[in-house]
């Protein structure tokens, strides 16, 4: 068992950032993946407010979450009490790693986290450090959402302002009327799918729709314009 302040186990390998080759050091280049968590175990370490932020990224994306701590914030009280999470009221042992798909280490205490870090990378766990972030084997990007748009931004960990300010400029250029014409697109995309059979065709129905003034009719709320301008140019009759 770790508690606040303990050292991690000796047997775990010191953490390293990059790879050193000699003289030389490399800085870990991520691989960017988005990562389907639908009904996997991920356990979640600590019970404050990083944490019910990262338990609630989880339970959005449909993952089966534990939330390992003595105490728990208000929010995650409630999501414990409804069921949506299952609660483990302790301090974290190694034990509480078996069979997770992810973890994310977010205590209050750096030395839990890491030695969390330390022990899911030696077992092949992806796990996520809150701090210190250099503990861990992924990072979580800052996150612009319309819908099944999913725009992702990351310094690598250099710098998280800079990706905030960034994330704020993308919500800015991509505003809502995204997540509706997506959803208008899949629905075209499927009616041109039963209704033509030539795939050129097809691709270039979508590509002109894709390039046309159809994003700037929906944002000015003129759906009707915008369904119609859809039609026209994917060459379908109104249902």
């Amino acid at each position: 068992m770790l508690a606040s302040g303990s050292s991690p186990p000796p047997s775990v390998p010191p953490p390293s950032r990059g790879r050193s080759f000699g003289e030389r050091h490399y800085q870990v280049k991520y691989y960017p993946v988005y990562l389907d968590v639908r009904e996997r175990p991920c356990v979640v370490i600590g019970g404050g407010r990083v944490a019910e932020r990262k338990a609630l990224s989880l339970l959005e994306a449909g993952a089966d979450v534990t939330v390992v701590s003595p105490s728990l914030t208000p929010k995650l009280s409630e999501l414990s009490g409804s069921g949506k999470i299952r609660h483990l009221r302790k301090l974290f042992e190694e034990k509480d790693l078996s069979g997770a798909f992810v973890v994310i280490a977010a205590s209050g205490s750096p030395e839990v986290n890491s030695a969390v870090g330390r022990l899911c990378r030696k077992k092949n766990i992806l796990v996520n450090v809150a701090a210190p972030p250099e503990e861990s084997c992924f990072i979580v990007p800052s996150v612009v959402e319309r819908g099944d748009l999913v725009i992702a931004v990351s310094t690598g960990g250099a710098s998280p302002s800079l990706s905030r300010k960034v994330r704020q400029e993308l919500e800015e250029r991509y505003g809502p009327e995204y997540e509706v014409l997506l959803k208008k697109l899949a629905g075209v995309r499927k009616r041109l799918s039963e209704e033509v059979s030539d795939e050129a065709r097809r691709r270039e129905a979508l590509l002109a729709i894709v390039e046309s003034d159809v994003i700037d009719l929906l944002k000015q709320n003129k759906t009707h314009e915008a369904e119609s301008r859809i039609r026209e140019l994917a060459g379908l009759k109104p249902k």
